[in-house]
């Protein structure tokens, strides 16, 4: 005997349940394999989005950086006020960084 149109519209209802849980499931553990994943290997949410394809990156690197800040600037457009009146050379990304002064001898005459 053939079932009615309504008894398959039940057993359909079933089965698109249980398909939906299966999913759900499957979409855990890959998260949750996937949170792992990015933890060891401590990528950033910026290069997640860019390897989905979400983010593009900036057509312009940065080549002036404000470490107290985290501020970048290309050096193209108008100048961001966190740069108003201070040397360009002393935020550049690529300047060379001053030398790190010498440890003093830590007994007297000793070298």
């Amino acid at each position: 005997m053939i079932p009615d149109l309504k008894t398959m519209r039940a057993e359909l209802g079933c089965v698109n349940d249980l398909l939906a849980d299966a999913r759900a499931r499957e979409v855990a553990a890959v998260f949750a394999s996937l949170r792992d994943e990015v933890t060891l290997l401590g990528i950033t949410e910026q290069e997640v989005r860019r390897a989905l394809g979400y983010d593009r990156p900036a057509g312009t690197a940065a080549k002036y950086y404000d470490p107290s800040t985290g501020n970048t600037w290309s050096g193209r457009g108008t100048r961001p006020n966190w740069l108003a009146g201070k040397r360009l050379e002393d935020y550049a990304i690529d300047a060379p960084q001053p030398k790190a002064p010498q440890p003093k001898p830590w007994w007297p005459g000793e070298k």
